[in-house]
């Protein structure tokens, strides 16, 4: 099940913020006139999504890396790239091919682009993403064949068994909802290891917890959870745990009025980055 047999959520999500600047054309320009300095990270995000509808990738790319790090605390964002590093320098020698799955906007990908020597495959169920992030900000990289951008359905990879050294995600497994099938698949496909970066809450933090299972994803935010069903599914695991901060939740958009940039968390909390190594 590889290719469009699942809905583009990104797709989708472009296609509802294209119809909500349509029917609100003075919340586009105002966007369009206003400093990016002055939008708090949401209305960041939703000018880059604006920039992006227009044909503008490279532009959006910065302009939503700026939001993201208006959204997130200085603590959040050198805990994150401390875990991206520490999986970069694992598998700076590995020979490769190394897959990485729900690349998303690919921060991992990004990393390891400047870190592994290995050719590299992002994955995920959207072909826009990829094509629009990715495919975009690094076409030497797609043309030369060390970046390969591969739409594909996590629980149905295109790989044979036993054929791939080194998977990594960020993020990415723990936003699946359901993920027990995917985990075996990726168990299926791995003759190496599996870094997978998550991102825990405590496990008596309720409101998050809870506010995660309304999402579908229940346990996913869970360390001892997400570790024990890898483990169940076959895999030995290693968690290399980075240090706790503080997390708020993220702005809420005022020229764009109720637009979100991150579901969780929603009250205040300790947080923390996990890469759960997977052998």
């Amino acid at each position: 099940m590889c290719g469009n047999e699942k809905n583009d959520s990104w797709d989708e999500n472009k296609s509802g913020l294209a119809l909500f600047f349509l029917e609100h054309p003075e919340a586009a320009r105002a966007l369009e006139e206003a400093d990016n300095d002055s939008l708090n990270g949401a209305d960041l995000a939703c000018k880059s999504a604006l920039c992006q509808q227009r044909g503008m990738y490279l532009e959006a790319a910065e302009m939503f890396r700026a939001a993201w790090r208006k959204c997130y605390s200085e603590e959040y964002i050198r805990e994150f790239g401390a875990q991206l590093d520490f999986i970069a320098g694992e598998l700076k020698s590995c020979p490769g091919p190394i897959v990485d799955i729900a690349s998303g906007r690919g921060m991992l990908v990004e990393k390891l682009l400047e870190g592994a020597r290995a050719p590299i495959t992002a994955t995920d169920l959207s072909p826009t993403v990829l094509k629009e992030h990715l495919g975009a900000r690094f076409p030497n990289e797609t043309e030369s064949g060390r970046l390969t951008l591969t739409p594909c359905d996590a629980t149905a990879l295109p790989f044979p068994d036993s054929s791939i050294p080194a998977l990594t995600t960020c993020l990415g497994l723990q936003n699946i909802p359901g993920p027990e099938r995917t985990v075996r698949e990726l168990r299926r496909v791995c003759e190496g290891r599996l870094y997978a970066m998550c991102a825990f809450f405590p496990e008596d933090d309720r409101e998050n917890q809870e506010a995660a299972a309304r999402l579908g994803l229940p346990g996913a935010y869970s360390q001892s959870k997400l570790q024990g069903l890898l483990e169940r599914c076959g895999w030995r695991v290693a968690p290399h745990e980075g240090r706790p901060f503080r997390t708020m939740p993220t702005p809420v958009g005022v020229v764009v009025p109720g637009a979100g940039f991150d579901a969780l968390p929603v009250v205040e909390t300790t947080s923390w980055f996990t890469t759960l190594i997977c052998e």
